[in-house]
């Protein structure tokens, strides 16, 4: 091989080389919006399941307190303490919801499911999982008894779970915690929208 040859080869190699080069650079340009949307799609999704794990935990420690004898005042105050970010009831982030249910047992509420007790704290404002006919009549603390758990309609319950079972003259303890879920990532920006508000609840 002569000398001109020589050059010429090392030019198309050269050439060769820097079209390689670009190609990569455009490929790379145009895979990084969608390698930029599956990390922070990961890394949002991985923050939503660690605040609900937080909100399931709290949900099953409250209805463990107010299953065990314990005033759904002395509950509420417990669950304020033991609240870890990013739940916090003194806020407007946050909302608890304490519901005992139990059969009616005489008046115009006999053989149906009621909401016999149910108390509220926090100022997110979200509605309980459990629709009643109308907006029942409370007493205050500590228990926030019904009023009057034997006539009064609009405490009966008309969207119980179909696995969930009464038992007779026995009760059951709902709590629900809901919190308002803050975004860490843009994610929204590329047209999907996910939800601002995560929520728990326990059946004890």
């Amino acid at each position: 091989m002569t000398r001109r040859e020589e050059i010429q080869t090392s030019l198309r190699r050269r050439t060769s080389w820097k079209s390689a080069e670009g190609q990569s650079l455009v490929e790379f340009a145009l895979s990084l919006p969608l390698l930029l949307l599956l990390v922070l799609g990961i890394i949002e999704v991985s923050f939503a399941l660690y605040d609900q794990h937080i909100l399931t935990k709290l949900s099953r420690e409250g209805s463990n307190l107010i299953s065990r004898d314990t005033t759904l005042q002395d509950a509420a105050n417990a669950m304020n303490l033991i609240a870890s970010n990013p739940v916090n009831f003194s806020t407007g982030n946050s909302r608890l919801i304490f519901s005992v249910i139990r059969q009616g047992t005489s008046g115009s509420n006999a053989g149906r499911p009621i909401l016999y007790q149910r108390h509220q704290i926090g100022s997110l404002s979200v509605s309980s999982i459990l629709a009643t006919r109308g907006a029942g009549t409370f007493g205050g603390a500590p228990n926030y008894l019904a009023i009057n758990a034997d006539n009064d309609t609009n405490l009966q319950i008309i969207n119980l779970p179909a696995n969930i079972t009464l038992p007779n003259n026995g009760f059951i303890f709902l709590t629900e915690v809901h919190n308002r879920h803050n975004l860490i990532t843009p994610f929204e920006n590329f047209g999907f929208r996910l939800p601002t508000t995560l929520s728990a609840s326990a059946y004890f």
